[in-house]
């Protein structure tokens, strides 16, 4: 089958979309399909680009800044339908959200071809962005458009499913397939469980809906409190002074350490350190979090937010493969991290049953042959 996906983004720009949308794709070449992908250049400003990623045809097109969040690209339609002229896909596949995709609507060459719309998540949360709240109305009519016009969707979680608003007249076509990575061939140091600190590990883009804020202030009860306790936090974004200035403030500076963007081996040893990775996040723009799958296929359970309708709290099951805290609160999360500190037998056995869930559930091998069955529907 010849597939082509349309994507924001792609390695090596580091996301959780666009993760899975590498491994899924490494996984359908193995499984002997014909794969394209077509995604703004992360550069912005570079030209448009066409490489060849081993049996994959990747056009990366140049990309004009971005407004609220989305990357601005006035020949992406263009390059998608010079691409599909040329590779004849029988299938597209639309990751959402992206602004660049509503360029299908206006193509006869795309919209002859069944499209299949996978919804990573709602553009809105309960507490959206005010960029964002003013220019979606406008979004939501392509948006909508879009949704009807798809052969099939997917949802990540059957959670999501079930509490997004776009997705509400849509149910009958809607399929819920949660994301998938590759089986993990790095291996876990062992770690000592006596007399060490607590090591917490919060990897994302620094933005509003992550829930850093929340994260530090638990960080300085327990430290208050005399728990051991560091926390590493990866990632760049538009809160990062903000971040380090909190940290300051509340006189944290020698246990947290801000390490920004990480290649992937420096990633890999902190997970091997780790023995809990925090997702606190407050908004279900925090759909799945495939940041809890690397854990999880590390070993490592998580700690997440009961944002409702995300999909978080369905990966992680509630003091099995992991906790569940309140959402925008320090007084929950302070008080599970500090049960935390003193249970890390416990916490190693959640990590033991997350890497069983893992392989059970979420192995990109068994998505990606959920999602071939979506797509031979049609």
């Amino acid at each position: 089958m010849k597939i082509l996906h349309i994507g924001k983004y792609f390695p090596p720009f580091k996301g959780g979309i666009e993760n899975f949308m590498s491994s899924l794709i490494d996984q359908q070449v193995k499984d002997g399909h014909q794969v394209s992908v077509v995604a703004h250049h992360h550069e912005p400003e570079k030209p448009t680009i066409r490489e060849k990623l081993g049996a994959v045809h990747l056009v990366r097109v140049k990309c004009y800044g971005a407004l609220a969040y989305a990357p601005m690209s006035p020949t992406f339609g263009r390059e998608t339908n010079k691409l599909v002229d040329e590779l004849q896909p029988d299938i597209i596949h639309i990751h959402m959200p992206n602004l660049s995709a509503f360029w299908c609507l206006f193509s006869k060459k795309l919209r002859a071809i069944p499209w299949v719309v996978h919804w990573h998540s709602d553009v809105l949360g309960a507490l959206p962005d005010v960029k964002l709240k003013l220019l979606y109305p406008f979004y939501q009519l392509f948006e909508r458009a879009l949704l009807k016009s798809a052969k099939a969707i997917i949802a990540t979680s059957p959670n999501y499913l079930e509490n997004s608003k776009p997705l509400a007249d849509f149910h009958q076509k809607t399929h819920a397939v949660a994301l998938g990575l590759p089986k993990n061939t790095q291996h876990r140091i062992p770690r000592k469980i006596q007399n060490e600190e607590l090591r917490l590990l919060t990897i994302g883009r620094l933005t509003y809906y992550k829930g850093h804020s929340y994260l530090i202030e638990a960080i300085q009860k327990l430290t208050n409190s005399g728990v051991l306790v560091h926390l590493d936090i990866v990632g760049i974004g538009e809160l990062e002074q903000n971040i380090q200035n909190q940290i300051i403030d509340l006189g944290v500076t020698e246990q947290i350490t801000m390490h920004g963007r990480l290649e992937d081996e420096e990633l890999y040893e902190l997970l091997e350190k780790a023995d809990l990775l925090c997702l606190p996040s407050i908004e279900k723009t925090e759909a799945f979090g495939v940041v809890l799958l690397e854990a999880a296929s590390f070993g490592i359970p998580a700690l997440v937010s009961d944002v409702p309708g995300s999909g978080m709290s369905w990966v992680v099951q509630h003091m099995d493969t992991g906790i569940v805290v309140k959402a925008q609160n320090v007084e929950s999360l302070a008080e599970r991290l500090t049960w935390a500190s003193k249970n890390r037998e416990k916490i190693a056995i959640m990590g033991a049953k997350a890497l069983e869930r893992f392989r059970d559930t979420f192995q990109i091998v068994n998505v990606s042959e959920k999602i071939t069955k979506i797509y031979r529907m049609f």
